[in-house]
């Protein structure tokens, strides 16, 4: 059954607790091809996908940061990583590709939540991600993303009005 994009945009909620079972890859790898196919400046596409599934791996990555303790219960973390080499905007570009994730995620009835891993002062996080998955200098780690079947219902998000956000029409 085909759910209209809007909806799939409106229900979507950051999921933090997961079932046990672990999703089947085919559905994880449609989300990373779902990715793939956000916008980026010049069409330079520079993100790439780590998908873990080790346990242990999974434990190190729950102490990313603070808030990255959800972590350690996700059957599945896909780690976000950009090519600042190929773009000159490639966070930005990273993140409309984690958006699209997430999206085909829900639209998917899986849960996932993303996890900062990049900061804008310190590179001491993806420091600590590249060592656990030795990961090439080249790639900025951008976010840590656990996926899973949801095992939370969150509230519906209160957001703005159009309304509301629009500042001026000129």
């Amino acid at each position: 059954m085909q759910r209209d994009i809007f909806e799939i945009i409106k229900t979507r909620r950051s999921i933090r607790k997961y079932k046990k079972g672990i999703p089947d890859e085919v559905l994880i790898r449609r989300c990373i091809e779902a990715a793939c196919y956000a916008p980026s400046a010049k069409d330079s596409q520079p993100w790439s996908f780590i998908l873990v599934k080790d346990k242990e791996k999974i434990k190190y990555l729950s102490k990313t940061q603070p808030y990255s303790k959800f972590l350690e219960n996700s059957p599945i973390v896909i780690v976000a990583l950009a090519d600042e080499c190929k773009s000159n905007h490639w966070l930005e570009d990273c993140s409309c590709a984690i958006m699209l994730l997430l999206l085909e995620t829900h639209s998917l009835g899986l849960g996932a939540c993303w996890n900062a891993v990049y900061h804008p002062e310190t590179q001491e996080r993806e420091e600590y991600v590249r060592k656990i998955l030795n990961i090439d200098k080249r790639y900025r780690v951008i976010a840590n993303i656990g996926i899973g079947y949801p095992d939370e219902k969150p509230l519906p998000k209160k957001v703005k009005s159009s309304k509301e956000a629009i500042l001026k029409v000129v």
